[in-house]
C-alpha cells in the first residue's frame, strides 16, 4: 500500500471512530472522506480479497447478511457491509480493517447502479443476482434498463461466477446466459402444466424471443417461477439449486428443503427464502459443508429495517423498509401472515433516495390487509397525505386514520397504540430518521 493510502485509511478510521464515539453512523462518511483525498484508496484496500457481490432490486442487504454469517462458519476474516451502505463510499468504509497480508473474503451489497462504477477498482470472484423489478423509476428507469447496468458491470469482471435467480424470466435472457450463469430456483409445487398467469402488475413477462405473455407453471410471487413461453423454446433454465419444499412459514421463521436436508432461517417470507437460497447457493459454489451452511443460518439476527424486530415501552414493533411495489407486497404478505391484533403505522417520503414518484404505493396490494385485526392505523412523512388517501382506498377499518409528526411524535404514538403488536412500513429516509429519534 502506498504511503498516501496509508495515511488517507488512518484518517478514515479516526473518522470513524469520532463517529461512533458520538452514537453517529459510520457506514459512510469514512470511505467518503478516503475516496476524495485518494481514487486508488478501493484497489489498495482489496488486496489479497477474495470478492462476492451481491446486487439486484430487492433482498440485497438480507442476502449479505445471511451469506457473511454463513461464511463466518468456514473463513476466519470475513468483510461486509451489512448497514446495506452499498455505495462506493460505503463499500470503502467496510473495507478498512482489510489486514493487508492476510486472505480475506469480502461479502459487499452492491447497488445496482453502481456497479459499473465499484467494477472498475474491485472484480469480482462471484457475483449474486437476487431479482430485477421496477424500483425508482426517476432514478433506475424500466428493468431492462437495470439489467443492462449490471451487465456493464459483469462485462469489467468476465472472471466472475454469477449466480442468478432462475426464477426471474429477465435472467435467462441471451445478455446475461452468455456468462454462464449458475441458477437457483423453488418449486414447492406438484402442478403440471404451463398454464398460470403472473402475478397482476407483473414486471418482464415478455418473451424477449417472439414477444409473446409468458404462461407459468408455477408462481411464487410476482414473476418469479417456473415459467415457459407458449409459442416459442424459451423458458426456464436448468437449475443447479432447487427448493423442493417449503414446510413452514410464519412471520418470524421459515423452514425449506433441498435434496431432502432441512434449512431454517429467523424470518418469514417467501422473498427472505428466496433471500437464503441466494446465499446457500453461494456458499456450496465456494466449497462450504451442509453444516456450515445451516450453522449459519440459524445464526442469522436482525438487519437494519428489514422485519428488525425492537422492544419499545414493552410493545413488539417490527420496522420493514418498503421502497417498490414488489418489495412492498412482500411485506403485506408477511404481515396478513399475523395472527393477533395490530397497530399499523405507515412513513412515506419521497426524497431522492426513496425515489421521488410515490405513485407506486398504487401498484401494491394493501387491500389484502384488510382481513386483519387492525386496530389503530397512523401515517406520516412528507408524503403522508397521498399515504392516508392510498390507505382510505383499500378500506382496512372503519377508524380515523391519524396523521402525525413521526420525528417528534413517534414514541407517543407506540406508546399510546391500542395493540402490543405495531408494524412499521417505512421508506428509506424516514426509517433513518425513525432509527435516530429511537437511538436504535
Amino acid at each position: 500500500m502506498s504511503l498516501k493510502s496509508k495515511l488517507v485509511k488512518v484518517l478514515a478510521k479516526s473518522i470513524r471512530s469520532t463517529l461512533k464515539l458520538l452514537n453517529r453512523k459510520a457506514t459512510s462518511l469514512p470511505g467518503y472522506v478516503a475516496y476524495k483525498l485518494d481514487k486508488d484508496i478501493l484497489k489498495e484496500l482489496s488486496k489479497n480479497t477474495k470478492f462476492i457481490f451481491v446486487t439486484g432490486t430487492n433482498g440485497k442487504t438480507m442476502t449479505t447478511h445471511f451469506l457473511a454469517t454463513i461464511l463466518k462458519e468456514h473463513y476466519p476474516i470475513v468483510l461486509t457491509n451489512e448497514s446495506g451502505s452499498n455505495m462506493v463510499q460505503g463499500i470503502i468504509t467496510s473495507l478498512l480493517d482489510n489486514p493487508p497480508n492476510e486472505q480475506t473474503v469480502a461479502v459487499l451489497e452492491v447497488d445496482e447502479a453502481n456497479i459499473v462504477r465499484i467494477g472498475k477498482y474491485l472484480k469480482a470472484d462471484y457475483v449474486a443476482l437476487t431479482n430485477i423489478f421496477r424500483d425508482q423509476m426517476d432514478r433506475f428507469g424500466e428493468i431492462y434498463n437495470i439489467l443492462d447496468k449490471i451487465i456493464e458491470g459483469l462485462n469489467l469482471m468476465p472472471e466472475a461466477r454469477i449466480i442468478a435467480n432462475g426464477d426471474l424470466p429477465i435472467f435467462s435472457y441471451d445478455k446475461l446466459k452468455k456468462f454462464n450463469p449458475i441458477y437457483f430456483a423453488i418449486r414447492d409445487d406438484d402442478h403440471i402444466g404451463y398454464d398460470r398467469d403472473a402475478e397482476f402488475n407483473s414486471d418482464g413477462i415478455i418473451c424477449p424471443s417472439c414477444h409473446s405473455i409468458l404462461k407459468y407453471r408455477t408462481v411464487n410471487y410476482s414473476s418469479l417461477g417456473d415459467f415457459a413461453c407458449p409459442n416459442c423454446d424459451f423458458k426456464s433454465p436448468e437449475i443447479r439449486y432447487t427448493i423442493d419444499k417449503i414446510a413452514s412459514l410464519d412471520p418470524n421463521h421459515s423452514k425449506f428443503f433441498i435434496d431432502g436436508r432441512a434449512y431454517e432461517v429467523n424470518v418469514g417470507g417467501v422473498y427472505n427464502i428466496y433471500n437464503a437460497l441466494t446465499a446457500l447457493a453461494v456458499a456450496y459454489e465456494l466449497g462450504l459443508s451442509y453444516d456450515e451452511i445451516y450453522k449459519g443460518l440459524k445464526k442469522q439476527k436482525n438487519v437494519f429495517g428489514r422485519q428488525e424486530n425492537i422492544n419499545v415501552f414493552d410493545k413488539n414493533v417490527v420496522i420493514n423498509l418498503v421502497k417498490n411495489p414488489t418489495g412492498l407486497n412482500q411485506v403485506i404478505d408477511l404481515v396478513t401472515l399475523e395472527k393477533e391484533p395490530i397497530s399499523l403505522i405507515c412513513l412515506l417520503n419521497d426524497n431522492y433516495a426513496d425515489g421521488l414518484d410515490v405513485s407506486w404505493i398504487y401498484d401494491s396490494y394493501y387491500e389484502k390487509l384488510s382481513g386483519l385485526d387492525i386496530k389503530d392505523i397512523y401515517v406520516s412523512g412528507k408524503r403522508k397525505i397521498d399515504m392516508k388517501r392510498r390507505l382510505e382506498i383499500a378500506n382496512l377499518f372503519d377508524g380515523e386514520i391519524i396523521e402525525f409528526d413521526y420525528v417528534n411524535q413517534i414514541k407517543d404514538v407506540i406508546k399510546n397504540a391500542k395493540t402490543d403488536n405495531i408494524y412499521i412500513l417505512s421508506t428509506y429516509t424516514a426509517m433513518l430518521k425513525l432509527r435516530e429519534v429511537l437511538a436504535l
